[in-house]
């Protein structure tokens, strides 16, 4: 058993010193590429009122995720007496998610963090597919937007092969988890010994057709419910591409509102894979490629997206704050009890 922890650990370990080689690998490349002082340069005779602009952007563009969070918690709860979660308290919940985003994998480990708070409200299955869903139903509508701007942009072409191998992957664990389902529902003939393991797959098993019994709620909802819901999606995502373009708009550079929309929602994807801290590095590195690819200065580019890290930073913070609160009112129910 020890030896197994130990093994976790040293497991952990490397996975977090291959993200951090990844990130460092391709900050060296960028720093390498980029002429900094003309970076420094650019970022200075930045305007700060539009900054101010794109700050205030990334709270209304959370906003709207926010709200759409709530409303699959309301589905997921339907047939399930759980004390539902205010908005006012998912919105402190969504901003700790933001917080822990700066020290965990990909840009989905302040995920799990949100799973946790708010699943002592809600229960773990009610909290996990509404999380779930909340980015399964963001990934609808990047899809969304890819194949269509496709249509009247050929330089969103290209990125279809990506869009297609991310389709594939989405339908191939939508198909694993219909058959574990019906598996799920047939009584075994041979039961397990009641080992460690077999309590562990028990449990597994067990929070899998939760959420799959919280999911077909959503199946339920209207198409009114639905429509909402998408747009929301949609909403986020135009968002995401507002505030760059506010960032853009800084320095004097009008980019393509449809450029915009696609790269931004490409970079959200590719900065979810958890190759790196926080998206760091693979960030820069797509902002760079990608603007470059439409005439954008590789300086601007870089400034833009190092910009966007500040703020979005910098509103996560408040998300620190919203944590150590949440410590403190755990730590007082726990002497009250």
């Amino acid at each position: 058993m020890e030896k197994s922890q130990e093994n976790k650990v040293k497991s952990s370990y490397l996975q977090l010193l291959i993200r951090f080689i990844v990130s460092a690998g391709l900050m060296v490349w960028i720093v390498k590429m980029i002429d900094w002082d003309e970076a420094f340069r650019i970022m200075k005779e930045g305007s700060p009122f539009y900054f101010i602009l794109a700050f205030l952007a990334i709270q209304i563009t959370v906003a709207t995720s926010i709200w759409k969070w709530k409303m699959l918690i309301q589905s997921s709860e339907k047939k399930h007496h759980s004390n539902q979660a205010s908005l006012t308290y998912l919105g402190k919940l969504y901003y700790i998610g933001l917080f822990f985003n700066n020290f965990m994998p990909g840009s989905v480990g302040g995920d799990v963090v949100r799973i946790i708070f708010l699943g002592k409200k809600t229960g773990v299955a009610t909290a996990t597919t509404s999380v779930l869903f909340e980015r399964i139903t963001a990934g609808f509508a990047l899809v969304g937007i890819v194949l269509i701007s496709a249509l009247f942009m050929d330089q969103s072409r290209p990125y279809l092969i990506s869009l297609l191998i991310l389709i594939a992957l989405a339908a191939g664990l939508y198909i694993m988890f219909k058959i574990f389902m019906k598996k799920a529902n047939v009584p075994e003939k041979n039961s397990l010994s009641q080992g460690k393991l077999s309590t562990l797959l028990a449990k597994v098993k067990e929070a899998i057709i939760g959420i799959g019994e919280r999911a077909q709620n959503y199946r339920n909802e209207s198409w009114r419910w639905w429509g909402m819901i998408l747009l929301l999606s949609f909403l986020f995502q135009v968002g995401m591409a507002w505030i760059n373009d506010l960032l853009f708009r800084s320095f004097g550079i009008h980019v393509s509102f449809l450029h915009l929309l696609v790269i931004i929602t490409l970079i959200s994807v590719i900065t979810m894979i958890p190759v790196s801290l926080n998206g760091l590095g693979v960030r820069e590195a797509s902002y760079v490629l990608f603007f470059q690819s439409i005439g954008v200065p590789e300086g601007i580019a870089l400034s833009v997206s190092l910009l966007f890290f500040f703020l979005v930073t910098i509103s996560s913070l408040i998300g620190g704050l919203f944590w150590l609160m949440e410590r403190r009112e755990t730590s007082y129910e726990a002497i009250r009890q």
